[in-house]
């Protein structure tokens, strides 16, 4: 690997600027002009990783082959893709569909059929929304009509209050993954394989080579060209002239009318990031995804179900895998005390053995930083209509999630993963619709902006960072500066193509389907209103069934060496995408098994650029795709994959 010392010069920066300016253009127009929105949803997003591979990456190679100076180390590869992580977490499914929805809906769509203006019009924060009292939503959903401009000073003031108390959760989340990090990296020693898989692509080697050994290896070249090649024959498919290669068949094998169905799906995606994960975290996801479906066939058999309000989707089972969420959190909280309690004598000047040089920022910074961004968000829920208790219950399960999530996919690495429950919903089903204000009601809506968004403030984009900095100049500092600046122009430049296309071709004929999630956002306030929303007897039981059985995983890891079941399996089993890929998941666990078995540990070493070549070749694949539908077929774009 290329020396660490090396500071990351203003070029590094400048590129990584314009390449995170890059990132969220093209994830945001090929959403809501082509109907590519998939490249936007998954942890490390096509959106991200085509335009690194074909921009970045590859020129550098190009430029090592004419033995230059100006060809970009690892390091500065590794900074540049760390701003366009951040960067990649805004456009459409990242942030702009929840916030432009929520903006806008409101002075539009309320009618006397929906009662909105009757039920929570007088609770609306006018500081959060766009008012219409001179057609400035009309003319974002339906199109400017000649003569009229843009009018951009409408969206200043809500755009600003917004984004005020988006950075501060992204600064919350930061000052967390700070105090955690040596927990996670050196205590509890997580592999984060989702980043080891961008390391494998990114990395240079020291031998003096110009083309690294992983794109010199056979193996990889095979992978890469079968699925490449694959991908340009179903490219040629979208005139008909030949037969589309299925390389993501699905088919839903029914095994009674009472259980749900098993999805057989074939993503290559998801199973080349997932030949990478720990065999006993693959193991435990499908098995634990067999459990969720013999389980729920079995309560619905016996006649056992939640209310039509259940305030999980997908009932008590679902429930049940929350419970375990909530313990796991709870847990890992437990046995990080000793380390936080460290932390914290360190921030207040007391004598410990913890140094916090290698940390993003100083743990002064990080403890400070956490008490005044969390008595910020407090006090701008309060502003906004929350009671100050549920606005205090409300960020602790906020906060649950966010960490649960970040935690998973840092020893699991499952690249496409989100949770069944929002911690708006929650936070209402615990309480009881009937034992809140309107105003707070109307609140939890409005934070449907945050609270059901897993990929922006979870905190998994901040935790990779964090892990890729051991990779990185020492003095890691000026990371944070990058990365913020990264977010920055990213916000800007997605939210800004936004409100430019809503006002020149109508948000209603965009493809990201804003006036949908509106109204779903808004209606849900009603449903609130109208319904009394709580969780019930029969729920609490199988919440505590849930944290109970993830005990017991917890346990019969610590006592049993050969205990074959992670946590996390339990922890993700009612979240909708693994049960989409539950297949490809197996897949990855039954080939990696048969190395392991076979060949022990060196045949799946010698495997691996196999996959990293199929992924590389899916990548390309799909940039192409995009490219012929862009250019022949722009009215009606194909659908390579959907995550």
């Amino acid at each position: 690997m290329d020396s660490l010392s090396k500071p990351i010069m203003m070029r590094t920066a400048l590129i990584g600027l314009i390449f995170s300016v890059i990132v969220s253009l093209w994830g945001q127009y090929a959403s809501a002009q082509m109907n590519y929105s998939y490249i936007t949803r998954t942890q490390i997003p096509l959106c991200l990783l085509v335009p690194f591979l074909l921009l970045i990456l590859f020129p550098n190679l190009l430029l090592r082959l004419k033995n230059t100076s100006n060809a970009l180390n690892t390091s500065e590869l590794i900074t540049i893709f760390c701003m366009g992580l951040v960067a990649s977490t805004v456009p459409d499914w990242g942030l702009v569909r929840y916030l432009v929805s929520l903006i806008a809906a409101p002075g539009y769509f309320a009618s006397p059929e929906n009662q909105w203006v009757e039920h929570f019009y007088e609770f609306l924060p006018q500081w959060l929304v766009l008012s219409n009292d001179n057609r400035e939503v009309s003319d974002f959903f339906a199109g400017l009509p000649s003569g009229r401009s843009i009018p951009w000073h409408a969206w200043v003031l809500p755009l600003f209050w917004w984004m005020s108390a988006m950075g501060v959760l992204l600064l919350v989340g930061a000052c967390l993954i700070v105090m955690l990090r040596k927990q996670w990296i050196e205590h509890e020693r997580l592999r984060f394989p989702m980043g080891e898989v961008v390391l494998r692509l990114i990395e240079m080697d020291d031998d003096g080579s110009s083309i690294p050994r992983l794109y010199r290896n056979r193996i990889f070249q095979t992978g890469f060209l079968i699925t490449f090649g694959i991908m340009i024959w179903n490219c040629v498919s979208f005139w008909e002239v030949l037969p589309r290669i299925p390389i993501n068949p699905t088919v839903s094998l029914i095994i009674d009318p009472t259980f749900p169905p098993v999805n057989i799906r074939l993503a290559p995606y998801v199973l080349c990031f997932s030949f990478f994960v720990n065999l006993e975290i693959l193991f435990s996801v499908w098995f634990f995804q067999l459990f969720r479906i013999i389980q729920t066939g079995m309560l619905n058999q016996f006649g056992i179900s939640s209310p039509s309000t259940s305030i999980v989707p997908g009932g008590l089972v679902s429930i049940q895998f929350c419970g375990g969420l909530i313990m796991f959190v709870l847990w890992g909280g437990w046995m990080a005390r000793d380390h936080l309690k460290q932390v914290f004598r360190h921030a207040f000047g007391r004598e410990t053995k913890l140094r916090d040089e290698e940390e993003l920022f100083s743990y002064r910074t990080a403890v400070f930083g956490l008490i005044a961004g969390v008595a910020y968000l407090i006090a701008w829920l309060y502003a906004v209509g929350f009671t100050l208790p549920i606005a205090v219950l409300f960020l602790f399960f906020l906060y649950v999630f966010y960490i649960g999530l970040a935690r998973v996919i840092a020893e699991a690495g499952l690249i496409h993963l989100d949770l069944p429950i929002n911690a708006n919903t929650f936070t209402v089903g615990m309480v009881g619709s009937a034992n809140m204000t309107g105003s707070t009601l109307t609140g939890l809506g409005l934070a449907n902006a945050f609270a059901r968004n897993w990929r922006t403030f979870t905190m998994v984009g901040l935790a990779h960072v964090a892990w890729l900095r051991e990779y990185i100049w020492p003095n890691r500092r000026m990371l944070v500066l990058w990365i913020s600046m990264a977010f920055v122009v990213s916000v800007v430049t997605s939210l800004m193509y936004v409100i430019y296309s809503g006002y020149t071709q109508g948000a209603d004929n965009l493809n990201i389907n804003l006036t949908n999630t509106g109204i779903l956002f808004y209606n849900l306030i009603i449903n609130w209103m109208r319904n009394a929303t709580r969780i019930t007897e029969m729920e609490i039981i199988f919440l505590l069934i849930g944290a109970a059985i993830n005990m017991l995983l917890v346990a019969g890891r610590v006592f049993f060496y050969w205990w074959p079941f992670n946590p996390i399996g339990f922890v993700i089993g009612a979240s909708a995408p693994i049960m989409n890929f539950m297949f490809s998941i197996f897949l990855a666990w039954l080939i990696k098994f048969l190395l392991m078995r076979f060949g022990g540990v060196g045949l799946y070493r010698k495997t691996q650029p196999l996959f990293l070549g199929i992924l590389v070749g899916y990548v390309l694949g799909v940039a192409v795709a995009y490219v012929v539908d862009s250019v022949w077929f722009p009215d009606r774009p194909h659908v390579i994959e959907i995550f």
